[in-house]
């Protein structure tokens, strides 16, 4: 399990019991509430749908007038239905749903669907309408899709509880679709891309979110892979947990969230909030669960194609191209780069094969071109694939192939055989072989029939269809280091940071150097006198920056002077510092100056700390100094955090190469700077509720074997009422 905060345990105890969910996914029979065949109706979809999928089970309409509803027996109140429902659709409007659930509750009915809108996503009144529904839930131990949402599907049982139109046209298969949106879950339920064993629009989720149907998917031996249309993770150890059981079963998971641009980060008084954006957040928390993260639509489709089939995995991320076309071949090239694709060079051996089996014109090379050869002699183009199928330096094939939607009948036919020498090759090949076309519009029709009936995985659009390719290849697998010590939270600074409100630099690196970590000596000094005794005892060269709370941001009032080598130097400092900032910020309270030691040399580095919801502290590095909200060079990670997850955070950015040593410049510290990481890490998560922000910027990291210093340090502490 992947520690994100508090334990699973509590994070899963409102959750609705697996029996009730497998009777809201599978339900042996379904009562309709508010049923009528009036045209546009919710509910009148949900009988249509359920007579349409042959469902099995008893369908129970229920109307106050207890006529027949397409030609079904009909009963006046939900407890004289002929049979004990599994599931209770509730068709009607947001007013009447409490009291309709409440009833349910009572009749012991485990599982509703609420399609009615009107709820949170309304506003206050709404929000206590679906607080109250959440209650009636959780007291009864009922599974609730909803409220405001389409409904769900079950492809194997034909349980449509589903209030739009089902296409007949719709693939059974091995994707669970799962959908905070309705709109998206109808797009891509009905884009051809994706075989379905599931489609959920769980809508508003407020009692079962994407968690709990992950967990249910986990235990559907017709589910291979999950893919999720998301907005929002509300808890970070539920939603792991639930990833957890799916990859104990085998089955990835790959999500789409949207609103990533709208989640900005938190503006605070530190740099690291600035920089260190929800957007952010997120990627951290779905690398670290294992949750594989798509930016579109075309790619979730195509990801989830892909890992649904029966390909094996890639033993890497090395990929053999073969084309009918130079320049469709040289265009993949380019994209592959893009995705993390590595197209290598072929063996010697194969390229002396390849060039014995194709023209004298023919480049033996990756990717490669067969030329048109391959339309007159189809057993040509199966050969190159079987030669690049064995290169040892080939980890997966990728037939690049485009038939367009357009032709007409007779221009498709000229690709049948490639079509059918692909195929042929696809059900013997060694490694994970695919058909690419380079269109997201995908190949014409009748080849599509053609390789789906031969089990030949296709693909579509150039980057969504190499980004899917990439996540064949396996991670490595990688155990958890063993944390430090957690740090014990000091009394003292508890109740200092209990009373709130930020700490200024004097303060910040007293709470550091408290705990261990490496501050510049610093000495505050109230007058030029007690400035100019300070740097006696610290020793020239000194630096010298204005001790103000009200002021977290130095440089932007002239509050810091560098380098001052003598006393004359730090007098005229002293002056100029003093008038520059009154006439910056002629409202801010200073406390005096702090005379600190100089460190010369060395890469600047940012360390902080941000909150952001829903994970609570998260960890940021990168490049520091007073350009960092320009540079932007930031990679945030999870508590708890190890050396290896520093280290893998490092590598992410650009700071990393100045660190190793740039242009004949000596290699930084840099297992002093992972050893800083791992120990602010761990101090953040002893005060983490005290907690609103830190801001380590600059962190001099010194050459090898001279460790590093913290230059600059904000804290500020979590408001009482956070």
């Amino acid at each position: 399990m992947h520690r994100s905060g508090a334990s699973t345990d509590r994070a899963m105890s409102h959750a609705p019991p697996p029996a009730a969910m497998r009777s809201l996914m599978a339900p042996r029979a379904v009562a309709v509430l508010g049923a009528t065949e009036r045209p546009g109706a919710a509910s009148g979809f949900v009988i249509r749908n359920l007579l349409a999928t042959g469902y099995a089970g008893a369908i129970l309409p229920v109307n106050p007038a207890g006529r027949p509803v397409f030609g079904l027996p009909t009963a006046s109140r939900l407890a004289d239905v002929a049979t004990h429902p599994d599931a209770v659709v509730i068709a009607v409007a947001a007013e009447r749903v409490t009291d309709a659930l409440r009833e349910a509750a009572m009749l012991k009915i485990p599982a509703a669907v609420i399609l009615a809108s009107g709820f949170a996503e309304t506003g206050t009144p709404g929000r206590q309408r679906q607080d109250e529904i959440v209650a009636i839930a959780r007291g009864a131990g009922m599974a609730v899709c909803g409220p405001n949402c389409l409904g769900l599907v079950n492809m194997a049982t034909g349980a449509a509880l589903y209030s739009s139109r089902l296409s007949p046209a719709m693939r059974p298969g091995g994707v669970a679709l799962l959908s905070h949106s309705g709109a998206a879950a109808i797009t891509l339920a009905n884009s051809g891309r994706l075989a379905v064993s599931h489609v959920v629009s769980a809508g508003n989720a407020a009692v079962a979110d994407l968690a709990e149907y992950l967990r249910h998917c986990a235990e559907t031996p017709e589910v291979r892979v999950a893919a999720l249309f998301m907005e929002q993770v509300r808890d970070p150890q539920a939603f792991a947990a639930a990833v957890d059981a799916m990859h104990a079963a085998g089955k990835p998971v790959v999500a789409l969230r949207v609103g990533r641009s709208a989640r900005a980060a938190a503006a605070t008084a530190a740099h690291t909030g600035n920089v260190a954006g929800s957007d952010a957040a997120f990627g951290a928390f779905f690398r670290r669960i294992g949750v594989i993260e798509v930016a579109d639509f075309d790619a979730l489709a195509e990801t989830a194609t892909l890992l649904a089939g029966s390909l094996p995995r890639a033993a890497g991320r090395r990929v053999g191209v073969v084309a009918v076309s130079g320049g469709s071949a040289a265009h993949v090239c380019d994209i592959a780069a893009e995705a993390g694709l590595d197209v290598p060079a072929l063996s010697e051996p194969t390229a002396a094969a390849l060039r014995a089996l194709l023209p004298a014109y023919a480049t033996p090379q990756n990717p490669l071109d067969v030329t048109g050869i391959a339309f007159g002699d189809a057993s040509v183009y199966g050969r190159a694939l079987d030669l690049l199928d064995a290169d040892p330096a080939v980890d997966i094939v990728a037939a690049v192939q485009d038939i367009p939607a357009g032709l007409d009948a007779a221009g498709a036919a000229e690709y049948a055989g490639i079509a059918d020498a692909f195929a042929d090759f696809a059900a013997r090949a060694r490694k994970p072989a695919v058909l690419v076309a380079n269109l997201a519009g995908g190949v014409h029709a009748d080849i599509a029939a053609r390789l789906q009936a031969r089990g030949a995985m296709q693909l579509q659009g150039t980057r969504a269809a190499l980004r899917a390719l990439g996540h064949l290849a396996a991670p490595p697998a990688r155990e958890r280091a063993r944390l430090p010590a957690a740090i014990a939270p000091q009394d003292a600074w508890r109740a200092r940071l209990a009373r709130g409100g930020t700490l200024g630099e004097r303060e910040s690196k007293h709470f550091l150097a408290a705990h261990g970590l490496p501050v510049t000596r610093t000495m505050a000094a109230g007058t030029l006198d007690a400035a100019l005794a300070a740097a006696d005892i610290v020793g020239y060269p000194v630096a010298l920056k204005i001790d103000s709370t009200d002021l977290p941001h130095k440089t932007e009032v002239g509050g810091v002077r560098l380098g001052l080598a003598d006393a004359a130097d730090l007098r005229a400092a002293y002056r100029e510092m003093l008038v520059s900032v009154r006439a910056a910020a002629p409202a801010a309270r200073i406390d005096g100056v702090l005379v600190e030691e100089m460190v010369g040399g060395g890469v600047e580095m940012l360390l902080g700390m941000a909150r952001h919801a829903p994970f609570g502290p998260v960890i940021a590095l990168g490049s520091g100094g007073t350009m960092v909200e320009m540079l932007r060079d930031t990679a945030l990670g999870l508590l708890p955090l190890d050396a290896q997850d520093a280290e893998d955070l490092i590598a992410t950015t650009r700071a990393a190469t100045l660190l190793a040593g740039w242009r004949g410049a000596p290699p930084c510290d840099h297992a002093a700077f992972v050893d800083l990481v791992v120990r602010f890490a761990a101090l953040v998560d002893a005060y983490a509720p005290l907690l609103e922000a830190i801001d380590l910027n600059p962190v001099s990291v010194g050459a090898a074997g001279t460790g590093v210093r913290i230059l600059d340090a904000l804290a500020i502490a979590r408001a009482a009422d956070a």
